[in-house]
């Protein structure tokens, strides 16, 4: 993890404040790997799931839930509830932008999100 957060310096100056990733990217990164399942107003995201997709139950919405970078990169990469097949799908890249996207998105979200939210 220390040598993914030593590439800070090339990282574009959309990046949130407390994780090293593109907002912009993070926002398509989530519509393409995260949306189908988690439901995100800010990313147009409806998150219900679906056949052939990435999960057929859907996922939980963060729409009221403040999700910190930090919990978001646990959440992906501990392969829990259909994340296996994301995590497979997704770059280091890609998985700290949606991160940083995620926290920058629910920030003023009332709910403080927990590992066992996910």
């Amino acid at each position: 993890m220390a040598a993914l957060a030593s590439a800070a310096g090339v990282w574009a100056s959309t990046r949130s404040s407390s994780t090293v990733g593109d907002v912009v990217a993070g926002k398509k990164a989530y519509r393409t790997y995260c949306g189908q399942c988690h439901a995100l107003d800010e990313a147009l995201a409806a998150g219900f799931g679906g056949e052939n997709k990435f999960g057929e139950d859907g996922g939980p919405g963060f729409n009221a839930l403040k999700v910190s970078a930090s919990l978001c990169i646990s959440a992906i990469t501990e392969l829990f509830g259909g994340h296996e097949i994301v995590l497979k799908k997704m770059n280091w890249t890609q998985i700290h932008d949606v991160s940083a996207f995620v926290e920058k998105a629910t920030k003023k979200h009332p709910l403080v999100a927990k590992l066992t939210d996910g």
